[in-house]
């Protein structure tokens, strides 16, 4: 697989994006041309389409202070700021720090960085998660949804990395 001549040297790929990817810089350090954020609708057969993991309010307070100094933290000083094209959350403020999606996922194990938050009482705090992984590159389900649509291996490969041209070595 090459994007403009030159081999394409991170193929990334996910398990499930949740209906649509990433742009390479919304999660990793660098914006390359060829991982833009695109749909990915033939992802009706993945799991963890809508996964719920409830924390407790106290352990959540716990995690973030521990982490990031974060205080102030109440119901109404938690809120998803921005979003990334893909839909993951960009930014969230957690009481006086604002923290990425990412910092979130991972402080806290959720599969995806796409997530909504809702508060069940002040008793716990319920991440819904839409898909699996970072989300760049391929989605593995998306992929497979498309090949049984019919799709080939060059048109899916073409359709997660744009760009790009399939040569033989």
């Amino acid at each position: 697989m090459y994007y403009q001549g030159t081999l394409v040297e991170q193929p990334l790929f996910h398990s499930a994006s949740g209906g649509k990817t990433e742009n390479s810089e919304d999660v990793f350090v660098s914006a390359l041309p060829y991982l833009r954020s695109v749909d990915s609708r033939f992802e009706g057969d993945a799991p963890y389409q809508n996964e719920n993991i409830s924390v407790s309010f106290a352990t959540f307070e716990k995690k973030i202070k521990e982490k990031y100094g974060a205080g102030n933290i109440t119901p109404d000083t938690i809120k998803i700021l921005s979003r990334s094209d893909g839909g993951r959350v960009k930014e969230i403020q957690v009481g006086d720090k604002v923290l990425s999606g990412r910092d979130i996922r991972e402080l806290f194990g959720l599969r995806s960085a796409n997530f909504t938050l809702a508060f069940n009482g002040k008793e716990d705090i319920v991440f819904t998660t839409c898909g699996y992984g970072h989300g760049v590159g391929m989605s593995q389900w998306g992929a497979n949804g498309m090949a049984k649509a019919g799709y080939s291996y060059v048109e899916i490969l073409q359709h997660y990395y744009l760009g790009v041209s399939i040569e033989s070595l």
